[in-house]
């Protein structure tokens, strides 16, 4: 009867662990669906997003993909770099003074060996 399964769920109240859930805490948090900010995640917004893990697409960074490079922040080497450092010297290209130059301005001159003409040559062939 109605007041003894008022949530249609086939149980009743006294049997029924979540009385006003028909769908009986079905992410097994133990936080019934009545009352469950996210219903279908278990882990609650692990991340603090405000995105439940059932349309959170980075479910374990805050930021989701901050520098939109198709990578969750725990698995991107470069968090604020969308070209996670194009020039692989370790140096992610959003800290990199030459972010296309490998060797960092390897003769000391200011300019980046991808304008620099003279890339081993402080002087930039001054003679």
């Amino acid at each position: 009867d109605f007041d003894n399964d008022v949530d249609s769920d086939q149980l009743c109240a006294d049997d029924d662990s979540c009385v006003f859930d028909n769908q009986n805490d079905i992410d097994s948090d133990s936080v019934c669906g009545d009352v469950d900010s996210c219903p279908l995640d278990a882990a609650n917004d692990i991340d603090s997003d405000l995105l439940c893990m059932d349309v959170d697409s980075c479910w374990l960074d805050f930021d989701n993909d901050v520098d939109s490079d198709q990578l969750c922040a725990d698995d991107d080497s470069c968090v604020f770099d969308n070209q996670n450092d194009i020039d692989s010297d370790s140096v992610c290209g959003d800290v990199d003074s030459c972010p296309l130059d490998a060797a960092n301005d390897i003769d000391s001159d200011l300019l980046c060996m991808d304008v620099d003409s003279c890339w081993l040559d402080f002087d930039n062939d001054v003679d």
